[in-house]
């Protein structure tokens, strides 16, 4: 029997690990700013452990609103993760019914979820280093990503993070990562006056650099249009989910494969990809 790719190899041991909580206990429900909340949930104690399997580029399906239980859960990346105290933190925008219901629930409120669910990023050989690019709320990842790249004993990492205007930076709450903030605001309005791949553009990318981006398809599309061949970008996708196990098939995304390689599912597949080999569309 041929041996499953590397990253195919992590996602099934990973899998393995997940596990659906109907006890996650909200700590803090607090906004940042511009629409951005801060968002903590506290693990049983009896099931802590499954913080340990928590990486950037993971998620958690969460119950907006456990008064509506026929609602689809929705995807939320880790931002945070605190195995000793037994949370993690979601950043998160508040942009339809679910978010505004999710915002308005207070400390003490039990929701439930489904944790830790899909293939996070990789950590880049020790000599190559690491450039962080993230549009609006899509930051959250790679603020995790900061986390682990620097307890990997990298160091810290460059984070360009761009967003309409200054609200959308919640710098304040940025800036308590072990990141170097390059901000970009498309009215210019703080840092960069542009968006973040004309900032990353600007200040060049060198071939030895690796890429990891989260945001919107025009950000990773113009990202990709724009750095050398020679980088390697891993991003993570920001897709609708309804189940996030891979049943629903409602975020398939075409690849550069053939036949059945060339569907991919966000949820089980990834959500982190080489982004050179996702065929984005608007």
């Amino acid at each position: 029997m041929s041996s499953l790719p590397v990253r195919n190899q992590r996602a099934v041991i990973e899998s393995a690990a997940v596990k659906a909580l109907s006890e996650l206990t909200v700590t803090v429900n607090r906004s940042l700013g511009g629409g951005l909340r801060l968002l903590t949930l506290k693990v049983p104690s009896e099931d802590a452990s499954v913080l340990e399997h928590v990486h950037a580029g993971r998620f958690v399906m969460l119950r907006c609103d456990e008064a509506e239980p026929f609602k689809f859960r929705r995807p939320f990346s880790f931002a945070s993760v605190n195995a000793q105290a037994g949370t993690f933190d979601i950043y998160y925008k508040v942009v339809g019914d679910q978010t505004r219901k999710l915002a308005d629930i207070a400390p003490g409120t039990h929701l439930s979820g489904v944790l830790p669910l899909g293939s996070g990023f990789t950590i880049p050989p020790p000599d190559t280093p690491a450039i962080l690019i993230g549009g609006g709320v899509g930051v959250a990842p790679l603020l995790l990503l900061a986390t682990e790249l620097v307890a990997a004993g990298r160091p810290r990492p460059r984070l360009l993070f761009g967003g309409r205007t200054s609200t959308d930076l919640t710098l304040e709450y940025v800036s308590g990562f072990p990141v170097e903030v390059h901000p970009a605001t498309d009215d210019g309005s703080h840092g960069f006056h542009g968006n973040v791949v004309e900032l990353a553009a600007l200040e060049g990318v060198a071939k030895d650099v690796y890429v990891y981006a989260c945001g919107p398809v025009p950000m990773l599309k113009s990202l990709v249009e724009m750095l050398p061949q020679a980088v390697s970008i891993e991003a993570s996708l920001e897709e609708v989910m309804a189940c996030g196990i891979g049943a629903c098939y409602g975020c398939a995304v075409r690849t550069d494969g053939l036949g059945a390689e060339s569907m991919r599912l966000v949820c089980r597949d990834g959500p982190v990809f080489d982004l050179r080999q996702i065929r984005l569309e608007e």
